[in-house]
């Protein structure tokens, strides 16, 4: 059974859930919400992401490509600067250990989304699909 990205990065978010769960019972943290809200922003932006970055490998111009993979990677990270600001301005307690949490998400999505993004151009390799711009 082939799984396809999206229902991998519902696994891997399911996994990070759990994590986040049973962080947030032996931690006892404040404001939990900011910690669901975070992996949930963090999976819509993935699937967004991921989408389309996904789209992007699979076009022939190679312009195309790099703008999409690189556009992809510069919106997460401006989104998630923006999310995090909004964190820091609405949140009464600021507490180190979502910021922590967040960066930690920021870098597990990043790598999964790098992870998908190898296995798409490793495969299309191999089946000798030609990339370059014409």
């Amino acid at each position: 059974m082939k799984l396809g990205f999206v229902s991998k990065l519902v696994i891997v978010t399911i996994a990070l859930a759990v994590c986040t769960a049973t962080f947030l019972y032996f931690s006892q943290a404040k404001e939990q919400f900011w910690f669901w809200a975070a992996l949930l922003f963090y999976f819509i932006a993935g699937l967004v992401i991921g989408i389309r970055t996904q789209k992007a490998v699979t076009s022939e111009s190679n312009s195309q490509f790099f703008t999409g993979v690189m556009g992809g990677t510069g919106l997460r990270m401006l989104i998630s600067l923006l999310f995090i600001g909004t964190y820091l301005i609405t949140s009464n307690l600021k507490s180190n250990q979502f910021i922590i949490y967040f960066l930690i998400l920021y870098l597990f999505f990043t790598i999964f989304e790098i992870y998908q993004l190898i296995h798409k151009l490793r495969a299309e390799k191999q089946s000798k699909v030609d990339n370059a711009t014409p």
